[in-house]
């Protein structure tokens, strides 16, 4: 999926005619989920359905890093009810609303850890889908980026939050994380929806045999 440059209302209906439930799930997800200002924006919302949708089937994992309130898990389970889906919230006093929040969808476990704590003792198995929305520090993002060794070849690793100083939302440590991935990968992202304000998402698909060593 590569969408740039274009308006945000212009990248959902991109996305909901290629995928045409995608809308119809993020009202669903904003109607189960109070909002929360950090968020994905309706347009990530939007794209994050239809690149998670591909992964709906039983014995499918995806892992989610960084709940909050539950908003991007809950888009990903009704893109995935068949998957098995894992969200990390290191943060106390967010892990019970995200649990309330998110008890329509029994596919989706949340765990109260870090995600280098989880790798720590992850012991597989391969992961078909990682979105990473989580601790924003390029040192933090760098530690997340480990998880792609443990996707299975064709699964998909997300990034959210890519988006340069200057522009609408910046967070430069995500983009110069992802940016040096991408360096260290040898090759372009296959995936890039950012908006005419420069905000937005990128990502790979793990290539057969491909590794990435932080």
């Amino acid at each position: 999926m590569q969408l740039v440059a274009m308006s945000r209302e212009d990248i959902v209906a991109r996305v909901n005619v290629e995928c045409p439930h995608a809308r119809d799930a993020v009202a669903v997800a904003r109607a189960v989920v109070p909002y929360l200002k950090r968020q994905i924006d309706e347009f990530q919302a939007s794209a994050l359905f239809a690149l998670a949708a591909p992964f709906d089937a039983k014995g499918s994992r995806i892992l989610e890093i960084g709940t909050a309130w539950g908003f991007s898990a809950a888009v990903l389970a009704l893109a995935c009810p068949e998957a098995s889906i894992t969200t990390l919230n290191p943060k106390p006093t967010e892990v019970p609303y995200a649990r309330r929040n998110l008890e329509r969808f029994p596919n989706v476990s949340v765990l109260a850890e870090c995600s280098w704590d989880y790798l720590s003792r992850y012991e597989g198995p391969e992961l078909d889908m990682v979105f990473v929305d989580g601790d924003h520090s390029a040192e933090a993002v760098r530690k997340d980026m480990a998880w792609y060794n443990w996707l299975r070849p064709s699964g998909l690793m997300l990034f959210h939050d890519y988006a340069p100083k200057g522009s609408a939302r910046p967070c430069p440590p995500v983009k110069d994380a992802c940016d040096d991935m991408a360096a260290k990968l040898r090759r372009n992202f296959d995936v890039m929806v950012v908006d005419d304000q420069q905000v937005g998402m990128v990502g790979f698909y793990r290539r057969e045999g491909e590794s990435y060593g932080a």
